[in-house]
């Protein structure tokens, strides 16, 4: 039944709409699978460029493998849960030079151990009480390194 002021079945409106809806609906899907699609290309290749430049700064800017043994005394004997300062500066370009510090201390053997230090002159101190304190330069050249340190007594007060 055809009204004289609407051309259109009621039917016939229904299939269009539904028809538009599709459409519509396959269009917006489409969309959000290219987006999705760019996102997901983008997050590769940034995830590639990050490789790529750890490896390149690995290159420029070798690292090491820190290994700190403290003795102390007339026999050597490791001496534990003493204070391990490691300091170093670390090059910026275009800024000043970032200072590192790092917070070590040993273990029951006399070992502190520290990864990923550049390969760079560093400072390394240590503090521990009835020792005398101890603090030197290091030139860091290979890729695991052990520096030994022998603490000695304090001298005595009268």
């Amino acid at each position: 039944m055809k009204d004289a002021n609407d051309p259109l079945s009621l039917n016939e409106r229904m299939k269009i709409t539904s028809q538009k809806a599709k459409r519509f609906l396959v269009g917006r899907i489409l969309t959000c699978a290219i987006a999705c699609t760019f996102l997901c290309a983008a997050g590769w290749a940034q995830a590639a460029t990050k490789d790529a430049k750890a490896a390149k700064q690995e290159k420029e800017n070798p690292v090491t493998t820190l290994k700190i043994v403290v003795t102390g005394g007339d026999k050597n004997a490791p001496v534990s849960n003493a204070s391990v300062y490691v300091r170093y500066e670390h090059p910026r370009f275009l800024l000043s030079p970032e200072k590192i510090e790092l917070d070590l201390k040993t273990d029951l053997e006399g070992i502190a151990k520290v990864k990923d230090v550049p390969r760079i002159r560093v400072l390394i101190q240590v503090v521990k009480d009835g020792w005398k304190p101890f603090g030197e330069y290091y030139q860091l050249t290979k890729d695991e390194q052990t520096v030994e340190i022998k603490l000695q007594s304090p001298p005595h007060w009268y």
